[in-house]
């Protein structure tokens, strides 16, 4: 049986405002100066602090069951592997051409919530179809939009004149790579969190240990490549911008996990390629890196079949179970 549109339309909204999360917080790495992995120690510090306050304050605790804890704990592995997945593509290629690739993610937990959690089965085939039309609409905006807004002055290795023909390609190669795993990882820890939720787990306390599954994993990748536990002090602008960009994807996380409770992930997941606007507009207005005059028909396309997409999935989210 559907949900009220009135729980519809709270989980899209929900969704929105996680999907803008979703598209800044990896944008103060592109003004940071730190290596992939003291970036994320330093981001990975505010998550678990954050999730928790917001458990406590929502009600919920962070009491869990042993099971239940290791899964939730998982989900925060598999988030690290995807950000330092990503923060490498964004080095190797940049925020526009690493993104759309990344939002790939979706579309691996659409795919999930269809086959593994049956939202959206043959029984309605209609509904079915129309997530999946949603669902592909999205992904295809976000590669559009991400494409047409690539950098024309963009200072990422791929790109640096700097550098040599082959050391370029290289990197170019590197970030494809990067950003389909990030894709991957970000995909796949949709899987323990779903399951939670499916057994009563409030989206709260699962986000509370997933933060210390980030915080955990960092810390043990560190002492495995470096075998330090923590990297110098990088002076308070490097901390403040990569302890900024753990805040705004904290956010965006709680609101996302909250946004599965009302619609379906195959449903909320596709919404987040909505950040694929929010990284490509800090690109046009903030870093000037891209003429859009340039690319109007590009943007004006993307962002017909965004709406189209989002509107595919406001039809298929009410037949979906979550």
């Amino acid at each position: 049986m559907g949900r009220s549109l009135s729980k519809t339309a709270l989980g899209f909204l929900i969704s929105i405002l996680g999907s803008v999360s979703f598209g800044a917080y990896i944008l103060p790495r592109k003004l940071s100066r730190l290596s992939v992995l003291e970036y994320q120690f330093w981001l990975s510090l505010v998550i678990f602090p954050l999730c928790a306050i917001a458990a406590v304050l929502a009600g919920a605790g962070i009491s869990l069951s042993p099971p239940m804890l290791g899964l939730a704990v998982l989900c925060g592995v598999l988030w690290t592997f995807g950000s330092l997945s990503y923060s490498a593509a964004v080095d190797n290629i940049g925020v526009t051409r690493s993104t759309p690739i990344k939002n790939m993610a979706p579309v691996f937990a659409a795919i999930y919530g269809i086959l593994i959690f049956h939202e959206y089965t043959l029984n309605n085939p209609a509904s079915l179809a129309t997530a999946l039309g949603g669902v592909a609409c999205m992904a295809i905006a976000a590669y559009w939009i991400g494409g047409a807004g690539a950098p024309e002055h963009e200072k990422a290795l791929a790109f640096n004149r700097a550098r040599s023909e082959g050391e370029r390609s290289s990197s170019f190669r590197r970030g494809i790579l990067f950003s389909l795993s990030a894709a991957f990882f970000y995909g796949a820890y949709s899987l323990p969190l779903k399951f939670l939720f499916k057994h009563n787990v409030s989206a709260y306390s699962a986000c509370a240990w997933l933060g210390a599954g980030v915080l955990i994993t960092t810390l043990v990748i560190l002492i495995f490549r470096e075998h330090r536990v923590a990297p110098k002090f990088p002076g308070s602008r490097e901390f403040l911008l990569a302890q900024s960009a753990g805040a705004i994807w904290t956010s965006g996380q709680v609101l996302g996990a909250v946004a599965m409770f009302y619609i379906p992930m195959s449903i909320s997941w596709p919404i987040s390629n909505l950040g694929t606007l929010v990284a490509v507009g800090w690109g046009v207005l903030l870093f000037k890196e891209v003429h859009i005059e340039a690319h109007v028909r590009e943007f004006t396309l993307g962002l017909f079949v965004y709406v189209t997409g989002l509107a595919l999935l406001a039809f298929a989210a009410p037949a979906g179970h979550v």
